[in-house]
């Protein structure tokens, strides 16, 4: 099994945690030797489609069944058409791009597409929190763009109205957000980007002591950046699938066990969880003789779904997304 993540680069940070989860059920598998022969490679991206590509691409030639990555929509996008070539297996565990729905069955993620989120963030804002009016905050690239079209189609269908739309970054940008919060006064903003620029844009809101509601995505739920935030994240909310790592039930037992003994204690977050789950799914379908091609290997992919993960079943849909869905908390 190949595993194509930004170990460095701008998307790092999620890489890294996610890497962390993966490796927990494939340093057991190699150790177990269950599957018969396991073995995992470890490439980095280095934050770039590009390079997951190529990365996948030497993978897959040295014979790989199945890649884990990537980390982004933009990289997972980049290896699905090596993945058709070599008729091989892409389990991503966070790419979250709509687009990506049925864009190969041969790909397959462990978290719930853009659509079901920003969906629900726009229900939850509109409907709940009774938001009329709201400012919309976005990362320029595939995946704040995706996020933000679907969130504002569902706000325009909820008889919401969004404000403006604002981008985080590059100059000044902090400037205009300030001054719509004063001048436009929204009942709501929505945030659709990852989670530094997440947290930059939320250090401008309290700045500007704002005290109407923020949502935002679960890309802000990568661990080392929570804990950064520290008190400016108290009171906002994201659709994520929670995961209680306190449970003693299996598997989030044994994931966090497994975890905190190789990384001096500390607590998984939420992608480390996808993470495992997408390792997971990988070992179970390698488990008995060797696949004889991708279509042995698909179905049992395919036929996990009475299973259980860290973060819900290990089931997929006919497009290959997560039968698993988020709430907001």
């Amino acid at each position: 099994v190949g595993v194509v993540m930004p170990e460095t680069g701008v998307n790092r940070g999620y890489g890294q945690t996610l890497e962390a989860g993966i490796k927990v059920v494939f340093d057991r598998a190699a150790a177990k030797r269950s599957p018969a022969g396991f073995q995992a490679r470890y490439r980095d991206s280095l934050s770039h489609p590009e390079y997951a590509a190529k990365e996948a691409k030497e993978l897959f030639a040295e014979g790989a069944w199945i890649i884990v990555g990537g980390a982004t929509s933009a990289e997972a996008k980049a290896i699905i058409p090596e993945a058709e070539r070599a008729k091989r297996i892409v389990i991503s565990p966070s790419a979250s791009e709509p687009a990506l729905d049925g864009s190969s069955n041969l790909f397959f993620r462990v978290c719930p597409s853009d659509d079901v989120e920003a969906g629900q963030a726009a229900g939850f804002l509109v409907t709940h929190r009774k938001a009329r009016t709201i400012l919309v905050l976005y990362q320029s690239g595939v995946y704040g763009e995706a996020v933000v079209k679907v969130f504002a189609d569902a706000v325009g269908k909820l008889q919401g109205k969004i404000l403006k739309e604002l981008p985080i970054g590059p100059t000044d940008w902090d400037k205009a957000i300030g001054e719509s919060l004063k001048n436009d006064k929204p009942d709501a903003v929505f945030i659709g980007a990852y989670a530094e620029e997440t947290l930059a844009a939320l250090s401008v809101i309290r700045a500007a002591r704002y005290p109407g509601t923020v949502c935002m995505t679960s890309a802000f739920a990568e661990g080392d950046v929570l804990k950064r935030a520290g008190a400016l994240a108290n009171g906002v909310f994201l659709p994520v699938i929670k995961v209680d790592m306190n449970s003693q039930e299996e598997p989030i037992k044994s994931f966090v066990a497994g975890y905190k003994a190789a990384h001096g204690g500390a607590l998984p977050d939420l992608f480390a969880a996808y993470g495992y789950d997408a390792a997971t799914v990988a070992v179970n379908a390698l488990q008995g003789s060797r696949p004889a091609n991708a279509s042995e290997l698909l179905v049992r992919l395919m036929s996990q779904g009475n299973k259980m993960g860290v973060t819900g079943k290990l089931g997929f849909d006919a497009e290959g997304n997560t039968v698993n869905g988020p709430h907001i908390y």
